[in-house]
């Protein structure tokens, strides 16, 4: 799938949002709020409201990341992880550098999660003021993803504690990379390589610039990856599982059955 204009203004007015974020969040302050959990439909029925629905999604993600695929992924990543610790030491000698360069800065600001989290959510929002259902659900995946992978990141962060290569806690595992991570793969379960691939280049590069500022090892950042992806996975698992039906078809010389998703 192409970049198409409406997804990038939707990333436009998303990045944006993250810059004028405090404001917002003042003027909301001084505001009436209009929102409700609950809203009541003119029939007297309760329907609910895209926050309640958001918190019921979440608790699903968290009992399906104790899935057989999740298990199959942080298996590998454990793996591969463990591999990497053992270069973890000539890893970050290779890629120190002496000081703190400009260009290796942005990789820290992309993956904080006071950039992701507020990126998602603005996709969501923006993708619900133009309209487009799709868009919106991109950016609940995102925000979903975010919130899951959090969740297990500082969990582990906090068992484990690893001295980072500055001397600094918790180490172990990366939460920009897990951040990044997550972003790049529900963008490509979402949209495909073609617009998978540019965010996955933007997490590899975070990865990187945190080994290279001496903030994380690589084993770091690679079970991180893991966390991300697998989390990604989780929140985008109704991608995977669309259901479809048979329905009777006209053909040359006679007649057979389509396979139809279901929306």
């Amino acid at each position: 799938m192409k970049i198409t204009p409406h997804i990038f203004i939707i990333a436009v007015l998303s990045v944006l949002l993250v810059l004028f974020l405090p404001a917002v969040r003042a003027h909301a302050e001084t505001g009436e709020t209009s929102d409700q959990s609950i809203n009541i439909t003119a029939s007297g029925t309760c329907k609910e409201s895209g926050f309640i629905r958001l918190a019921k999604d979440i608790g699903r993600d968290y009992r399906n990341t104790f899935s057989r695929e999740t298990a199959l992924w942080y298996g590998a990543g454990l793996g591969v992880t463990g591999l990497v610790h053992l270069a973890d030491d000539e890893i970050s000698e290779a890629l120190a550098v002496p000081s703190d360069p400009a260009f290796m800065r942005p990789g820290d600001i992309y993956g904080n999660l006071a950039f992701q989290f507020p990126l998602a959510a603005g996709w969501w929002a923006v993708g619900s003021l133009l309209g487009s259902a799709r868009e919106a659900e991109v950016g609940r995946d995102l925000l979903r993803a975010q919130i899951n992978s959090a969740t297990w990141t500082y969990a582990i962060k906090f068992a484990v504690n690893r001295e980072r290569p500055n001397g600094d806690k918790r180490s172990f595992p990366s939460g920009h990379a897990t951040s990044t991570f997550a972003t790049a793969m529900v963008m490509k379960e979402h949209y495909g390589w073609k617009v998978g691939v540019p965010f996955f280049i933007a997490a590899g590069y975070t990865a990187v610039t945190r080994v290279a500022n001496e903030k994380h090892w690589a084993s770091d950042v690679a079970f991180g990856a893991v966390i991300g992806m697998a989390s990604a996975r989780t929140v985008t698992i109704h991608l995977r599982k669309k259901k479809i039906t048979l329905i009777p078809m006209a053909v040359p010389g006679g007649a057979g059955f389509a396979l139809v998703p279901l929306n």
